[in-house]
């Protein structure tokens, strides 16, 4: 029979929590999202008590400090991924044929357990309370869920939580349970350092660097001098496009650079036609990328819905490289072109067969995965010179990847 029901609040549950970690000798919690507090020091020295200890990641919102602290902990996981966001609150201490619980709304985080306005339910009984047994049986019911927390899991973790840190729903971390997605988020790509990214771009082995990061500017001052991709003159919508010729080049004053950097798309014959026609859905779907800040995914999938409807009509539909090529040159701090020399170097850097990439799947297959890496979320340089390849670190993929067919 229950013989204490009391009710916490944040400062109260976590004098409380402290007091049942170091005074019980068997210790199990199923949380939404963890940190790590003075409390979750006191349960780390007490580790060796933990029956099951089981934290949620969903948007990243558990400290990635905490769960590389419990790296090869026993009893200790990750709830892997599954439809709808996981949300216990369960705090549960046995010592012999005593129990306590603690279930409410405080997460086992800093704001749960300090400054948030919580409340939750302390109840001291006897191991064979119905009560407790329910307990029990809701925390068996979550064993499918168990994800061992691994070293990789964790350094996967921090990376996905640094990069979500600045968006204000992020998704759900990539976890070893869907184990193509997971490859994808640590492949060479996806892990690379700032350092490193920046050596292998300069070294622009088919190609010269200084004329790239020059073209890549030229661009930007293109479409800056516009309201609206639609009033670029002919010449500089074909330029951007990749499909201008030599001449043209030559009498717009345009010859100094190679436009077929970055994916040549004169063979893209329908897409040519369209940019020569200076087709208004191409400039309609370009302008829906924002020309600076965060570019979300409903922002691509609503470029995509329009560059493809460009296209009503015509006997073939243009799909990712030129797609991917007006992205590039618009935002090339986001988005990389992929073409036909490029495809199996990128694909190869992200753990994915090349014949599988299209324009559907680009933003999850090659967008979300290079979003988390060093590379990309490292802070902007202060000096010139990397300023201006971080400016431009997606789309000088194809200065490391690019490979002559």
């Amino acid at each position: 029979m229950v013989i204490q029901v009391a009710l916490l609040n944040a400062k109260s549950m976590a004098r409380r929590l402290k007091s049942l970690i170091s005074k019980h000798d068997h210790v199990s919690m199923a949380v939404a999202w963890a940190g790590l507090t003075d409390v979750a020091e006191t349960l780390l020295a007490y580790k060796d008590r933990i029956d099951t200890v089981l934290i949620g990641l969903d948007y990243c919102a558990t400290d990635p400090s905490l769960i590389d602290r419990l790296v090869k902990v026993r009893g200790a996981y990750v709830a892997k991924s599954r439809p709808g966001c996981f949300h216990p609150k369960i705090y549960y201490f046995t010592s012999g044929v005593k129990a306590e619980a603690i279930v409410g709304s405080a997460n086992f985080t800093n704001g749960g357990l300090s400054k948030n306005l919580e409340a939750s339910v302390h109840v001291k009984g006897n191991l064979d309370d119905p009560f407790f047994e329910q307990i029990r049986a809701q925390l068996d019911a979550y064993r499918s869920l168990h994800l061992p927390i691994t070293e990789e899991l964790a350094e996967s973790y921090r990376r996905q939580a640094k990069a979500a840190s600045s968006k204000p729903r992020p998704k759900n971390p990539m976890l070893p349970d869907d184990s193509k997605g997971f490859e994808r988020f640590n492949g060479p790509l996806a892990t690379m350092s700032w350092s490193k990214f920046a050596e292998l771009a300069r070294a622009d082995r088919h190609h010269d660097f200084v004329k790239r990061m020059k073209l890549l500017r030229l661009v930007q001052q293109m479409l800056v001098r516009t309201a609206s991709s639609a009033d670029l003159t002919i010449a500089e919508w074909k330029a951007i496009a990749g499909t201008i010729g030599e001449v043209e080049a030559t009498t717009s004053d345009l010859d100094a650079l190679d436009w077929g950097w970055f994916g040549s798309m004169g063979g893209a014959g329908t897409f040519a036609q369209l940019i020569g026609e200076q087709n208004a859905g191409l400039a309609a779907a370009l302008d829906m990328i924002p020309r600076r800040g965060e570019v979300t995914e409903d922002q691509f999938n609503d470029y995509v819905t329009a560059f493809t409807a460009s296209f009503a009509g015509s006997v073939r539909v243009g799909r990712l490289a030129p797609a991917t090529r007006l992205l590039a040159m618009k935002r090339p701090d986001v988005f990389v072109c992929v073409n036909g020399e490029n495809r199996k170097g990128i694909a190869k850097a992200l753990k994915f067969a090349p014949t599988t990439l299209d324009l559907e799947n680009y933003w999850e297959r090659v967008i979300e995965p290079i979003r988390q890496a060093p590379w990309f979320t490292t802070p902007r340089p202060s000096d010139r010179n990397n300023r201006d390849l971080w400016d431009t670190r997606v789309a000088m993929l194809d200065a490391i990847y690019y490979e002559p067919s």
